[in-house]
């Protein structure tokens, strides 16, 4: 029964208990020795599982690791500097325990090239080293990278403009809103850069515009220099498309006041005609060209002016003409001196002054054709003065040119050399 079979198991274990080795001086119960090899057994299956997985290798590949270049401030003292990485990835193999291959991770792994022992411009091969592996072999593919290399450098190139295409009947200046373009970057290419073109595409030229155009860099021979090694501080600008047409008109004059006949004056310019040069939109509406305006008023006797016209915006004499002679002859006209009656002067008055005239008398000069000169009368004229504008001096009188206008008389007739009246005033307060 049950209680026999505990009473054997418990006599048969405090036997176990009891029973102890002999070694030497020392003495080892046999309980204890069982636990011992039973934990004993246990570690070197334990070790021989573990140093199989040791044991165990792996193989792994990592792609498109970016290497990364060390060493540039050492460049910079040589005045170089890296302007591209050319092979800017590689392929990592490694291989090793795999526990230890499979803890590998791409942020682990770092590639990279040094330069700080170059010291001369061009394509440079480098070998790419490796951190992040610990103690694994490895294989880098590829196992060196090529590098440009070189000095960098600023200058000023001009600028040219070259129409790329145009249709015109006219002449034509082109300008770009600059005269030069600064380049900069490796200075192997730089130094091949000589011109930049501007080539606007231009259509049919019938007045002045403008047109923006991208620059292309050019060498010695016209040959564009494109590289990404270099860059210019502008990639357009804007070309001014001057459009000139010339045209030769006839010089005209006009009176001031149209007091004279055509019968009575004889007016001769030299040279007679003028050569215009200037946008086809303003040139082509100009038939004729005024070049002075006659003021009746101070013609006293035959006597030629020197003008100058006075052209429109960007209009110019093709001659550049120093001077335009203006020969004017009076035909049958004489000069003759006439009193006006004070009380027929007009007078305006707005600030009520209290004046007389200093001199009693006003006379001025006028022409008039010889077949007329015992027609002409005071009352042909009508003159007026104005105080509102009078300035009084401290002698407490002023000076006022009056305003005098021709009445129709039916013969030729018009004032010159208008003076001023001389008036006494009392400015009332």
């Amino acid at each position: 029964n049950n209680i026999d079979l505990r009473k054997k198991y418990g006599e048969a274990k405090s036997l176990l208990e009891k029973q102890t080795f002999h070694l030497g001086g020392l003495s080892i119960r046999l309980t204890s020795t069982l636990v011992y090899l039973c934990c004993l057994l246990c570690a070197i299956f334990i070790w021989i599982n573990v140093d199989q997985s040791n044991a165990e290798s792996s193989v792994r590949r990592f792609d498109n690791i970016n290497v990364v270049i060390e060493g540039e401030a050492a460049l910079l003292r040589n005045d170089l500097t890296v302007f591209e990485l050319i092979d800017k990835t590689v392929s990592v193999t490694v291989e090793g325990a795999k526990s230890k291959v499979d803890a590998l991770s791409d942020e682990n792994i770092v590639a990279y090239v040094d330069v700080s022992e170059v010291s001369e411009a061009g394509n440079v091969r480098l070998t790419v080293s490796l951190r992040g592996v610990g103690k694994l072999d490895y294989a880098v593919s590829p196992s060196s990278v090529k590098t440009f290399i070189d000095e960098r450098v600023e200058v000023d190139v001009p600028i040219s403009v070259m129409p790329a295409s145009y249709v015109s009947d006219y002449e034509f200046d082109l300008r770009a809103n600059l005269d030069s373009v600064a380049v900069s970057g490796a200075k192997s290419i730089v130094e091949k850069v000589k011109e930049a073109h501007a080539t606007p595409s231009l259509g049919t030229l019938v007045t002045s515009t403008t047109a923006s155009t991208p620059l292309k860099l050019v060498d010695e021979n016209g040959n564009t220099v494109d590289s990404p090694y270099i860059t210019s501080s502008v990639h357009n600008v804007v070309v001014n498309v001057d459009v000139f047409a010339e045209k030769t008109v006839p010089l005209t004059y006009a009176f001031k006041h149209g007091y004279i006949k055509d019968k009575n004056i004889k007016v001769t310019l030299s040279p007679s005609e003028i050569t215009l040069r200037g946008d086809p939109a303003v040139i082509n509406d100009i038939s004729s060209f005024p070049i002075v305006t006659i003021d009746e008023t101070k013609l006293t006797k035959n006597k030629p002016l020197t003008v100058r016209p006075s052209l429109p915006k960007g209009v110019v004499d093709v001659n550049e003409t120093e001077g335009f002679y203006v020969d004017i002859e009076l035909v049958n006209c004489v000069e003759v001196k006439i009193e006006i009656p004070l009380e027929d002067i007009s007078v305006s008055n707005p600030m009520n002054y209290s004046f007389s005239f200093k001199d009693g008398k006003y006379e001025l000069s006028c022409i008039v054709d010889s077949a007329s000169v015992k027609k002409i009368k005071s009352q042909n004229f009508d003159v007026e003065i104005d105080f509102s504008g009078a300035v009084v001096n401290s002698d407490g009188y002023c000076e006022i040119m009056p305003s005098v206008s021709v009445i129709d008389t039916g013969f030729t007739l018009y004032p010159i050399n208008i003076g001023k009246i001389k008036a006494d005033v009392i400015m009332n307060k």
